[in-house]
């Protein structure tokens, strides 16, 4: 009978093992099976397995008997991706022979993170006149899966209806149209960065703010808000307010502070206040003289260069009971019958039309009616005295 002789060491079935670990596996997760066989007899091929090497002897458990690794720790395949364990198979020989092999275990990422923008806002001024694709701000984003996992894609998702800005792949947003502070001063985008997971159901995602101001620049010229005529009593007293000149400009700042001016050429019995736009009476007013006025009133801003808009104001004056009527001449003669009647007609005076013009008919007719009470009694009065006075004188 032959006996056996331990000359032989155990002899593993592959070269070198390799196990994928999904990263959110359990605790008491079955990784794999190594496997070393010995030809020898008894005892001499009992194999125990062991692992010899002291790294992740905390994450992985090795049975010495079956050859079974085991998981005793979390994995997170952003901490660790890879383990690689030295296993040793030996058998119960004495003296005992062994043989080692490396076994990789390779930590399978897994979509589990969103991206993270850092800073955690972000926002920036630029002037409201920039050109279109201007740079804005530039934002970012990571995810710490890999692959695909880790890809971050970027959009608006908010705070942008008219579409005025876009989003490169980098993050950074530019301008895609012309942009207008005096429609919209300020902008509150809401970015999202997504990851670009193979199943969009469990694509992750995360949002950031981004704050956009528009800085004012002088592109608005003042607008006249108000009539431009009004009206005014010849008697009217000095420095009396006649009218408050309105002009607004929707810029800010010195951009929108609004001064008003007078034709400096131009000399009219009135002036305006450069701040507050009231139009005031400076000198006395004649209908008769001068029945309207066109002033031409400018409104400055105080912009860099400044713009400024003029408007055309008539001032009506309005005629006041001034005047009393004026006999040319002042004198005047006629031939009447002694025998005439009560009522005739002794005298007719005609009015030039030009005359006749500057009164209202009104007040004309009040003025004819007022002459032709005074006349018509006095003349029937002498009349009467003179009739008398013939009779008186009769043989």
């Amino acid at each position: 009978q032959v006996t056996d002789t331990n000359d032989n060491p155990p002899s593993f079935a592959e070269a070198a093992y390799s196990f994928d670990i999904p990263e959110n596996a359990a605790r008491g997760f079955q990784v794999g099976v190594i496997s070393a066989s010995d030809p020898d007899l008894g005892t001499n091929a009992a194999v125990t397995y062991t692992v010899i090497s002291d790294w992740a002897n905390d994450v992985f458990s090795l049975n010495p008997q079956t050859g079974i690794f085991t998981l005793t720790a979390r994995l997170d395949y952003e901490e660790v991706q890879h383990y690689i364990l030295v296993v040793q198979a030996q058998d119960n020989g004495h003296p005992s022979l062994s043989s080692t092999l490396t076994v990789y275990c390779n930590v399978i990422d897994l979509n589990d993170n969103a991206p993270i923008f850092d800073p955690m806002s972000y926002s920036n001024e630029i002037f409201e006149n920039v050109p279109v694709s201007t740079d804005v701000v530039t934002v970012s984003a990571t995810d710490t899966d890999s692959g695909v996992n880790g890809r971050v894609r970027y959009s608006i998702s908010a705070g942008d209806d008219n579409e005025d800005f876009e989003i490169l792949n980098n993050g950074t947003i530019r301008t895609r149209r012309a942009l207008d502070r005096e429609t919209k001063a300020s902008y509150s985008l809401t970015v999202t960065a997504r990851d670009s997971a193979r199943e969009p159901e469990k694509q992750l995602s995360s949002t950031v703010q981004v704050t956009i101001v528009l800085k004012d620049v002088n592109d608005m010229a003042p607008e006249f808000v108000t009539p431009n005529e009004t009206s005014v009593a010849e008697n009217i007293p000095l420095n009396t307010v006649i009218m408050a000149v309105k002009a607004v400009d929707r810029d800010e700042g010195r951009n929108g502070y609004v001064e008003y001016a007078l034709d400096p050429n131009v000399q009219t019995p009135f002036t305006v206040g450069s701040a507050d736009g009231l139009l005031r009476v400076s000198g006395r007013l004649d209908r008769e003289t001068k029945s309207s006025y066109d002033l031409t009133i400018t409104a400055k801003d105080r912009g860099e260069p400044p713009k400024a808009t003029q408007s055309r104001i008539t001032v009506h004056v309005l005629d006041e009971n001034d005047n009393s009527p004026i006999f040319d001449p002042k004198q005047y003669s006629a031939a009447i019958a002694e025998n005439a009647s009560i009522g005739a007609s002794v005298l007719q005076k005609k009015f030039p039309q030009d005359i006749l013009k500057e009164f209202p008919d009104k007040l004309h007719q009040e003025f004819l009616n007022e002459l032709r009470e005074e006349y018509s009694q006095k003349l029937q009065t002498e009349l009467q005295e003179e009739h008398l006075k013939n009779f008186q004188e009769k043989p």
